[in-house]
């Protein structure tokens, strides 16, 4: 890997302090994993850590951060963060309250420590014993985030290598995913192939497990099941996986199993989602904003404007961040935010009708340049639906 952590390390705090100075924020307490993982570099047990209070960045305006860390993880963090100590967590305790009292007495001597008085701390999540703690000494807690997600939208010198190489990751596992379907095949057996390869290569977790085939295609959002492939099925796949150093990457792909021919129905929806996704990101550029991507995006066809996806651009990092482009009848919530060389977005679709008896999955994560837009795991599409 052709990266050099330190400065990985110290580029991402560099671009969080200089956020947390534009809004006025005197420090930051960050529990939330990537947060954290910005902030210091250093990560254990993610997936459990989302759901437990185990870790605290204590971020100042200016200088290094102190990283309270479960005690059983303090060594392994040290390996990429400065000033690591042991966290007082309050979980799983019969008296939360008052080891949370103690945490905070902690949190706030750290504060102090750092330089910082308690005034407009920045939050980005806290459970009530923790937020009632903290606030009865006295800090002044603000919500963290429009700091944080205009620091991590921007990719660095650095994270920009991890993208690439996250990408033939990507694309050498879809290769494997694609020669292992087959009739009688589940789709947890491709989700299998899909975690096995992205795992084997160096990935951390698997933040979906969204496989899905035939009637199960539609709608969207379902999850992989025993159900066994037929010849002609739809099979759809979002990657949905947390790459190597933490790099979130989201690639959709629909393939068709083989034995039978896909109807002409299913060619007519996914050619409709092709042609979208690569109208879509022709539109993407330096100095474009949210409102201007929204208003020129390609127009879905009408019989699949009740289910479309959430969204029609979404930005990536260390897990998927901001900014995003909502569809044109939706409410855009951040209009004037402009696109920016090296931001790492998802162009993605899903199109089926509903009550219908089969949807397409299609999505590309792209890396914003000078020029065209470079995408990142350039999968071929499904040549047997291109017919």
């Amino acid at each position: 890997m052709d990266v050099d952590l330190d400065l990985l390390g110290n580029e991402r705090l560099a671009r969080l302090q200089g956020a947390m100075e534009a809004h006025d924020l005197e420090a930051c307490l960050l529990f939330s994993e990537p947060n954290t993982r910005y902030a210091t570099g250093a990560t254990a047990m993610p997936i459990w850590s989302m759901s437990t209070f185990t870790r605290c960045a204590v971020v100042p305006v200016e200088g290094a951060p102190i990283l309270f860390e479960h005690p059983n993880s303090v060594h392994r963090s040290r390996l990429r963060a400065v000033d690591v100590r042991a966290m007082h967590a309050w979980e799983f305790y019969d008296d939360p309250g008052e080891q949370a009292r103690m945490f905070a007495g902690e949190a706030v001597s750290a504060l102090r420590e750092l330089g910082a008085r308690g005034d407009r701390v920045g939050v980005d999540r806290l459970g009530t014993p923790g937020f009632l703690a903290l606030q009865a000494l006295g800090l002044e807690l603000v919500d963290s985030a429009p700091a944080t997600q205009e620091a991590r939208e921007v990719k660095t010198s650095q994270e920009v290598p991890l993208f690439r190489q996250n990408g033939e990751i990507v694309t050498a596992t879809l290769a494997e995913f694609e020669a292992a379907i087959a009739p009688g095949v589940t789709e947890r057996d491709l989700f299998a192939v899909l975690a096995s390869g992205m795992l084997g290569r160096g990935a951390e977790y698997m933040a979906t497990n969204t496989v899905c085939s035939g009637p199960n295609t539609n709608p969207w959002r379902a999850e992989a099941t025993d159900r066994a492939l037929e010849p002609g099925d739809l099979v759809y796949v979002d990657t949905d996986t947390v790459g190597v150093e933490g790099i979130f990457f989201c690639v959709s792909r629909t393939f068709v199993t083989p034995g039978a021919e896909p109807t002409t129905e299913e060619r007519s929806t996914y050619q409709a989602a092709q042609e979208w996704v690569l109208g879509m990101t022709e539109l993407v550029r330096p100095g474009i904003t949210c409102a201007e991507l929204a208003a020129a995006a390609p127009k879905i066809p009408e019989r699949f404007i009740p289910q479309r996806y959430e969204c029609m651009i979404h930005s990536v990092g260390l897990e998927e961040e901001s900014p995003s482009v909502c569809h044109p009848q939706d409410v855009q919530s951040n209009p004037d935010r402009v696109i920016q060389e090296n931001m790492a977005l998802v162009v993605e679709c899903y199109m089926g009708e509903v009550g219908g008896n089969h949807g397409v999955k299609l999505g590309d994560e792209i890396l914003v340049t000078a020029g065209r837009p470079e995408v990142l795991a350039p999968y071929p599409y499904a040549r047997a639906l291109l017919v």
